[in-house]
């Protein structure tokens, strides 16, 4: 009995035993279920308002990787603006609790229905969201924190005629960062009036800080067009509702403007000449010399100066100067600049020329006119320079400049008198001492010639060769310009290559061109004459179509350089650069 009786205590000690290690092992499980991984998902806004920013949180209770949620991938069809992913652990019972939450930025679509699609995280899903989004009113947009504003000078403005954007931003809250997206502009060209202005306005008894900021846009055609909601993208920081944080929080923030509409008017049918639509336009000369009595041969200098407000440099139009025959003119069109003077850009261009009377007597330069539209009383003005009376008399006591000089028709000068005193010596020792300086000076005389030619034929036939090289070798003051076309044409630079050829027909010349078809005529080549007028359609034509011909303009030029190096030492091709 006594061993029956402890056989049984064993048993009943082993189960005891067991029950005690089941009861740990289900306690222990207990906190092992806690750790696994869930998943939330939440909006801080429903409904949201129609192109308003809203924010997705997604919250899982383990530390996870920053990629281990990817919003571009999963929110397919939404307008995701940023993502920030924070990482947290804390200690409640002595138990280490970690989370992740990813805060995903989004703007809301067009008003309707949605949904945020199921959210799935290492095989942890979280249900599906769904949303309303509401159109918003106009109206009460004063009364939010944030704004946005756009309107535009006019709306019927002409093709090419400049248009001033206003867009102002309203704050009441503090801003962190932002930006302004203007949306495509196909057919018009756009770029940003100065700096950001900023201000500040009250409005209904509230202030808000006040952020404009202008733009240019120039219509490349007629026609109606609208231009789509401008839209302003930032982050305000928000002081929570107890007020005693330094710091406050981050928020997404997104404004949409109304959108706007602009009838672009076509160029007026009655209208002749370079098509210049601009608000005001001047045209200014000086002389140097200023007097209006000049000397046979001497230079005269005019420059012309044209100022058009509301326009850029490269829609000022080339001006049309004529001249008497009897003088010679060398044009150049100096530098353009574009300024912006009191909140308006304006063009100025500079037309430089050299002028040379060859003839006396009395002229009459014709005036300058230049058509142009006011944009603001919208009717056809001219800008004039008067016509100029002058008078070119011949230099004084007859003897002209250098270079003006006429041998031909110089008077004979009239025998010197003879009355001189005469030193009489004998005969014989003077006719010994004339024959001896006579002799003596006709020897080296022809000595001295002798060696004249000599030296000349060897150096004629020392360069004889590379003279005819240099005439295609490209000298060193023309290679930066030729280098300069080479660039244009690569990018399709229109006013850089036609900059560029002006300087290179100088350069190898020795002359200023006078327009673009003098510097083909030159070269000879009619492939640069269709060359250069395509080049001038994209500056100066009303369409101004997009220039695309660099590629062809290059490719003739470098033919016409092969042209003439294998035609080294034949007469038949004249010089490519005769100026040196």
């Amino acid at each position: 009995m006594g061993q029956t009786g402890f056989t049984l205590l064993r048993r009943n000690g082993m189960q005891w035993l067991a029950s005690v290690i089941l009861l740990l092992a289900t306690c222990l499980a207990v906190p092992a279920q806690a750790q696994d991984l869930q998943i939330s998902a939440s909006l801080n806004k429903n409904p949201v308002l129609e192109f308003e920013a809203f924010t997705l949180t997604v919250t899982a209770n383990r530390a996870l990787p920053r990629n281990a949620f990817q919003p571009e991938q999963v929110l397919r069809g939404f307008d995701v603006r940023g993502t920030a992913v924070s990482s947290a652990s804390s200690t409640i019972n002595n138990q280490t609790v970690r989370t992740t939450e990813w805060r995903v930025t989004l703007i809301a679509p067009r008003a309707g229905d949605y949904e945020i699609p199921a959210i799935t995280i290492e095989g942890v899903q979280a249900p599906a969201i769904p949303f309303q989004v509401v159109e918003s009113r106009s109206s009460d947009a004063q009364d939010d924190d944030y704004f946005l504003q756009a309107e535009l000078d006019t709306h019927q403005p002409y093709v090419q005629q400049q248009v001033r954007l206003t867009v102002r931003l309203y704050l009441a809250m503090q801003l962190e960062s932002g930006s302004i997206q203007l949306p495509d502009l196909e057919h018009f060209h756009v770029e940003q009036l100065g700096q950001d202005r900023q201000s500040q306005d009250i409005i209904e008894g509230r202030r808000y800080q006040v952020l404009t900021r202008t733009y240019i846009l120039t219509p490349r055609r007629s026609g109606d067009f609208s231009i789509r909601p401008i839209r302003f993208d930032g982050q305000v920081r928000t002081t929570p509702s107890g007020g005693f944080s330094a710091f406050g929080r981050l928020e997404s923030i997104s404004a949409r403007s109304d959108a706007l509409t602009l009838e672009v008017r076509p160029r007026p049918r009655d209208f002749n000449g370079h098509w210049l639509p601009s608000e005001h336009v001047m045209l200014e000369e000086q002389w140097d010399p200023s007097e209006s009595l000049w000397t046979l041969g001497e230079p005269i200098t005019r420059t012309i100066t044209f100022t058009a407000a509301g326009v850029r440099p490269e829609q000022l139009p080339e001006l049309e100067q004529d001249y008497p025959q009897a003088m010679r003119v060398y044009p150049d069109r100096g530098q353009s600049e574009m300024r912006v003077l009191r909140g308006t850009p304006v063009a100025r261009a500079q037309y430089n020329t050299a002028i040379i009377p060859a003839q006396a007597g009395e002229f009459t330069l014709p005036a300058v006119r230049v058509p142009w539209w006011n944009t603001q009383t919208d009717q056809l003005e001219y800008a004039e320079l008067p016509e100029r009376t002058i008078r070119v008399i011949s230099p004084p006591g007859g003897i002209l400049p250098p270079g003006n000089l006429d041998l031909s028709e110089q008077p004979e000068r009239p025998p010197e008198p003879t009355d001189r005193v005469q030193t009489y010596v004998s005969a014989e020792s003077s006719d010994q001492r004339t024959v001896s300086a006579l002799w003596w000076l006709l020897t080296g005389l022809f000595f001295i010639l002798w060696i004249i030619t000599l030296v000349w034929a060897l150096l004629w036939a020392r360069k004889q060769k590379p003279q005819q090289r240099a005439s295609t070798t490209v000298p060193s003051s023309a290679r930066h310009a030729l280098q300069d076309i080479k660039n244009a044409c690569q990018k399709n630079d229109a006013p850089a290559c036609r900059t560029a050829l002006y300087a290179w027909h100088h350069a190898r010349t020795g002359r200023p061109a006078s327009d673009l078809s003098e510097i083909a005529n030159s070269l000879g080549s009619s492939a640069l004459v269709t060359a250069f007028e395509a080049l001038e359609a994209s500056l100066y034509s009303a369409q101004k179509p997009e220039w695309t011909g660099g590629k062809v303009l290059w490719a003739e030029l470098s033919a016409i350089h092969r042209r003439h190096q294998s035609n080294t030492g034949n007469q038949t091709l004249p010089p490519l650069y005769p100026s040196h």
